[in-house]
This record gives structure tokens, sequence and C-alpha cells, in this order.
């Protein structure tokens, strides 16, 4: 009698695997009501079974409305690619069989609907089920092209999964995804966003105190000065991850804060085309996806690159998608709590009255340096999950810009940091310090999110 060992052992690994499932679930149900959901044990295909092509379309269809529309500030566009990316998570997760929801983990962040154990469900439909809405009812748009891309993208999954899966499988995904995407939508609208709409806001003046900020441009206006107080996504408090100034407002040319500011003045007088090539290209303005969208954009170049898994590209957007939100919440608190004036104020003040920057002056104050905290974060987090990924960035091909090559995520964010300095916008400090509390960010955000149950 011949023995399949190999097959045995296949067996009993099977056996071990669903014995501890079940075992976990009895654990996690035996907890108390603030536990974390159990795991769901699944009749479905595992997520991992799936490459992560749909997650990266919605993605990226994201940053193009985002760029098409082009009335999304970066705090905002922030916000909008968090809640998609948590969406896009939680649409999956219990496909993950040892995953855990982000529900109880995120700040006020409700259970999420649980689909039928007795049901199958396809997740990538339930992405395409959730996306679309989670988008519309965050953006609340009425663009038509933004609306033609949403519906095109929707109808083409649906097609090509109705191709080749049962359809009863697919409308009942398409309504989980739809279920927990209103999920989403309702604890964003708790976040303190829609109260801030509006409010009046009367910068300090200069009068009362030199190194206040001030509008600079004909028209501007305060831009988000109560972005910092939003419910953060992970991180307990806007203020936790505060890193102050290095060095504090001085008109002596011996202090460093005069030092910076001629820094910037020199570069300008001596751009060489490198410098402002690296400043245009991180200048994420018009037509694009705005300074967060550009992160989510390399996510989306990640899949490709690496050949993710479905299960592995959304724990990606997850995390990468919150520390953009928790890094503009706050790198705003930090800007309206110093409220520092820009270089085009300072060196026209107190070096060279005809000074202009290369990049107009944006209408918030200048430290932190929200490019700088946002990519602190992101490249944080994606080198946590991902490596040391070396890659060229081709975010912006589509606007007739060469891809930049990289050796690592870090070696982006220090790219994107000292090009708001090439294009004179902000001061060394403001960048090198945004990084920091960005990485800070992305520190505790992979300390207090547990994506797994062990």
């Amino acid at each position: 009698m011949t023995i399949n060992l190999t097959k045995i052992l296949i067996t009993e690994k099977t056996r071990f695997l669903s014995l501890l499932l079940i075992c976990l679930a009895v654990f996690f149900n035996s907890c108390s009501d603030d536990a974390v959901s159990p795991p769901y044990i699944s009749k479905s295909p595992p997520a991992s079974s799936y490459d992560g092509t749909y997650a990266m379309e919605w993605n990226a269809l994201l940053y193009r409305v985002i760029a098409n529309e082009s009335r999304l500030n970066p705090p905002k566009a922030s916000r909008v690619y968090a809640y998609t990316c948590i969406t896009i998570y939680e649409s999956v997760v219990n496909g993950m069989n040892i995953n855990r929801s982000l529900a109880g983990q995120l700040n006020q962040m409700p259970e999420m609907p649980r689909p039928d154990i007795n049901l199958e469900y396809d997740w990538p439909s339930v992405i395409t089920g959730s996306a679309p809405v989670v988008i519309r009812g965050l953006l609340n748009t009425d663009y038509n092209t933004s609306l033609n891309m949403i519906n095109n993208l929707y109808n083409r999954q649906v097609t090509e999964k109705k191709a080749v899966k049962d359809t009863n499988v697919i409308n009942r995904s398409l309504s989980y995804g739809v279920s927990i995407a209103n999920k989403i939508l309702q604890w964003a609208n708790t976040d303190r966003y829609l109260e801030t709409r509006g409010l009046p806001y009367t910068p300090p003046p200069r009068s009362l105190n030199p190194a206040n900020w001030e509008p600079i441009n004909p028209g501007d206006t305060a831009e988000e000065p109560y972005w910092g107080t939003l419910r953060p996504f992970a991180v307990p408090t806007s203020a936790i991850c505060e890193i102050p100034p290095s060095y504090f407002f001085d008109t002596t040319v011996t202090s460093p804060f005069y030092r910076d500011e001629l820094e910037i003045k020199i570069i300008k007088d001596n751009l060489t085309a490198q410098q402002e090539e690296i400043a245009l290209y991180w200048r994420d303005k018009q037509l694009t996806g705005t300074p967060p969208g550009h992160w989510v954009y390399i996510m989306c170049q990640m899949v490709t690159k690496l050949n993710l898994k479905l299960d592995k590209a959304v724990e990606m957007f997850a995390l990468g998608g919150i520390a953009l939100g928790d890094a503009f919440i706050t790198a705003w608190y930090v800007k309206y709590k110093y409220n520092y004036l820009r270089p085009q104020s300072y060196i026209r003040d107190y070096i060279d009255p005809g000074f202009l920057p290369l990049i107009p002056t944006p209408p918030f104050p200048d430290y932190p340096s929200g490019h700088s905290t946002g990519s602190g974060a992101c490249a944080y987090i994606l080198t946590q999950l991902l490596g040391q990924v070396s890659f060229t960035d081709t975010t912006h091909i589509r606007l007739g810009m060469t891809g930049r090559y990289f050796n690592s995520f870090n070696e982006a964010a220090s790219e994107c940091s000292v090009s708001r300095i090439y294009g004179g916008i902000h001061y060394r400090n403001a960048c090198e310090n945004g990084v920091l509390i960005g990485r800070k960010i992305g520190e505790t955000i992979m300390q207090r999110i547990h994506l797994k149950i062990f």
C-alpha cells in the first residue's frame, strides 16, 4: 500500500487552519462589546486569489476625477482619498481570514455590515459596488465628465464579472458594497467637515506680530483655517504628532530663520534647470489629483509594478490613505497654531522688496509644509509594507512630464519636500520638519492600527 505523505500533510494543514479560525471566532465572540469583530469564515474564494486591479482602477479613477474637476484643495482631497481607501479595504476584509476590520480601530468608526456566512461573494465586485457610491457621496459631484467616468468604470467591471461568474453572486456583492459605502458616508458626516464649511476667519494682522501669516495674492483668503479641528482617522488628536519649529521668527542676519529665507532668494536667483523641473513636477496643482493624490497614484503604480494581489493592495491603500488623511489634518493644525508668514512676505520685507517665487504662494501659513508632511507619512507607511522599492514615478506623464526615478519611497518624499524650497514657497525648516512630522504620523498609525488578528 502506497501512502501519499504530501496529500496527508496538506489535509492536516487544512484541518488545522479551519480549527484555528473556528477557535478565533469563538474567542472574539466571547470578548466584550468593545472587542474587534470575529473573523468571517468565508465560503467565497479568498481576496488573495484575485489581483489588485479593481482596487487600483478605482483609486486611479478618483485621481483623474479630482484632476479634471480641479476644485479641491489638498486637505479636501486628502479626506476624499482617505475615506475611499478605507471603503475599499472594508469591501474586501471579509475575504481575508486573518484580517480585521478598521471599525473599532479608527476614531469613532462604527461596525461595518457583515456578509451572509452562507452565501458566496466576489470581493472585487464588492469594491465595484462600494467605490462609486462613496466617491459620489464625498465629492457631491454634478460634473458630467466625472459622472460619466464613474459610470463607465462601474459598467465595464460589472460586465466583465458577469461574463465569468454567476449573476446572483455579482449582484449580491454589488449590493453588499453599497451597504458598506453608505455606512462609511454616515461616519464621514460626523468628522466636523460639514460644521467647518463657511466658518468666518480673520487672520491676525502682522501689526500685532511681524511673524504672522498674511494673504499675498489678490483675492487670497485663508484656506481651511479649521481643518486641524477635524476628527483624525488613526492618530488620537491633531496635536499628538506635532513638532515645533526648530527655530523661531528672527530678522537678525546671523539667525537660522534669516539664513533659511535668504537661501530661498539665492536659489531663485541661481535656479538650475533640474531644480525648476523638480519644483514643477511636485507642484501638483492644476490638472492634477493634488499633492495627496500624487501619493495615491504612486500606490496605484505599485499594484502593477509589484503585481500585488487584492488583499495586499487594499492593505496598502488603507494605511496609505489613512496616513494622508491624518497628515493634512495634523499639518493644518500646526500651520494655524504657529501661523508663520510665507517666504515671499519675509524676503520682500527684510531682504529683497522685488522678490517673486517660482511658484505662486498658496493662501495658508508656512510651517509645516503640507507636501512634506503627507510625503513623509505615506513614504513611511509604504516602506513598512513594501520595503525598499525603486521605481519610476509616471504620475505626470499624461501632462507631458517625464517620469522621475527614485531608489526608495523616502527618496521620493525628500525630493517632494525640497521641491517646495526650489519653488520659493516654504523655508527649509518647514520642509524638513514636515517630513519628520509625517514620519511620526506613520509610526503612530503602525502602532495603533493592526490589520491582522494575530
